[in-house]
């Protein structure tokens, strides 16, 4: 059984009188409270953790961590500076350390983390190692693979240290981590004692702005990643990373960078919808990945398994990557339309994506269904309804997760920028309806391109949280649509 006396250690806490008492779990939340638990009272945006540790100690938490006094509990109150560090760091120690068993491939980026994640997951697996993913997307933890349960791509540190033990216990040597720049930031500081084996760095733009308000917080914040990198460690990224200089300006000079098109140079060839080809290395792999930047993450990943792994690894190796759910995910039908899901939310995604399509789509009508996240970030919404209403036939404004904000401001965010000559816009609040009217604008040799929501499994608006799965509200309305034509 873990003591108190153990995790105030762990973060150099001075330990009084309890030092004994054994803890049971490690929580932020007075809902999983339970006898014998560490209760952590955050401050929240809306909330002090402080007015729910009653409720916490009532459930039967034996110690509380504060930032401040609370002077009404039963129990000893532990107050302490850069709460949320603590958290992480006692929450590692609560589950032994697991990280220092470990080698950590940290993954960050603005866009195309999560694929290469998974890139470098089959990559891995297809050379016999057995390797942990924890991504927006999916969770495996050497006994159980899925879709991730966690809303936030890194999870807060109880679930993610937990996560890194099971890795451990289930015999795995390597795990594969996105690093997010909430989890990154000393605000939030999830990752907590972990330091890196590798670094990989895809590209960075702005992004998050409602949480780091300036760029340069932003790109700070990512660059803790190569802060956290070991001694002699591994850094991969491109020269399609416009922050690339920056992030090796700050590497210990004991690690010698690897750039995917300076040690290792490339080309990709635009193949239409049957995916790229990349050539390099003397050779050229057809691949089923649908833009040339999925490419460039898929070299990353080649790269960092070269390095981190003792089989040599061909470049052809490539060609059996499977697409990552709600990334360029094409949804099959009979109606001659090509539907693709796509999690794209920032301008740079947007540049990326549509300039893909107008190189390979000559023939038909583009429909883009797309919206913008309400609560967040609102200085990227004008550039991205700017470059879908510039390359749009048809552009349908729509939900994303409006949250609590007012879903026609954020509309109106999205349009403020559109210029003359576009094609039709309309707005229709709800998602379903407006999957429902692009696939019903449709007919054969169109593309309706579906942004936003990609993998994830809920909308969050003001009222609550529904459940939602893109592709199959997707493929439910081109099956009506079927339907309707055979009739």
């Amino acid at each position: 059984m873990v003591t108190l006396h153990t995790l105030l250690q762990a973060c150099s806490i001075p330990v009084g009188d309890w030092e004994d008492l054994p803890i049971s779990a490690v929580v932020q939340h007075s809902n999983h409270a339970k006898a014998g638990a560490l209760f952590f009272a955050f401050d929240g945006n809306h909330t002090s953790g402080r007015s729910w540790a009653s409720e916490a100690v009532a459930k039967g938490a034996v110690a509380v961590i504060a930032e401040r006094a609370i002077e009404e509990l039963s129990v000893p109150v532990i107050v302490v500076a850069q709460i949320r560090s603590v958290y992480s760091r006692m929450c590692a120690a609560f589950h032994g350390d697991p990280q220092e068993k470990l080698t950590i491939i940290g993954v960050t980026g603005t866009d195309g983390k999560s694929t290469t994640c998974h890139y470098l997951h089959q990559i891995m697996a297809r050379i016999g190692i057995r390797s942990g993913l924890l991504s927006t997307t999916s969770l495996d933890d050497g006994a159980n693979a899925g879709a991730s349960p966690y809303r936030q791509s890194t999870p807060e540190a109880e679930a993610l240290f937990a996560f890194l033990a099971r890795c451990t216990s289930h015999g795995l040597s390597h795990v594969i981590l996105e690093c997010t720049s909430h989890a990154l930031s000393a605000a939030f500081d999830r990752l907590g004692p972990i330091t890196f084996d590798a670094a990989v760095v895809t590209t960075v733009s702005r992004e998050h702005l409602d949480f780091h308000r300036t760029p340069a917080a932003y790109l700070d914040a990512k660059m803790n990643l190569v802060r956290r990198l070991k001694m002699n460690g591994l850094f991969v990224s491109s020269i399609e990373n416009a922050a690339l200089d920056a992030f090796i300006s700050h590497l210990d000079p004991s690690i010698e960078p690897i750039i995917v098109g300076q040690s290792l140079p490339y080309h990709i060839d635009a193949n239409g919808w049957e995916g790229v080809i990349i050539e390099a290395e003397g050779k050229r792999v057809q691949t089923s990945l649908l833009l040339s930047v999925l490419a460039t993450n898929a070299l990353l990943a080649l790269v960092t398994a070269r390095r981190m792994c003792e089989p040599p690894i061909d470049l052809s190796i490539l060609s059996a990557l499977k697409g990552v759910k709600g990334r360029m995910e094409r949804v099959p039908n009979d109606l001659g339309i090509i539907a693709c899901i796509d999690f794209a939310h920032t301008p740079d995604s947007y540049e990326k994506l549509f300039s893909f399509v107008s190189t390979i789509h000559s023939t038909g009508r583009l429909i883009v269904v797309m919206g913008a996240a309400g609560e967040r970030d609102r200085s990227k919404r004008a550039a991205m309804g700017r470059i879908a209403s510039a390359q749009a036939d048809l552009l349908i404004i729509t939900e994303e997760d409006p949250r609590g904000e007012d879903e026609a401001q954020i509309a109106a965010d999205l349009l403020k920028e559109v210029e003359e000559g576009h094609g039709p816009i309309i707005t229709i609040p709800r998602r379903r309806s407006a999957i429902a009217r692009a696939v019903r604008e449709a007919g054969s040799g169109d593309v309706i391109l579906f942004l936003g929501k990609g993998h994830e499994r809920s909308i969050q608006r003001r009222e609550g949280t529904i459940a939602w799965d893109e592709r199959e509200v997707v493929r439910a309305a081109l099956r009506k649509k079927e339907r309707t034509l055979c009739r």
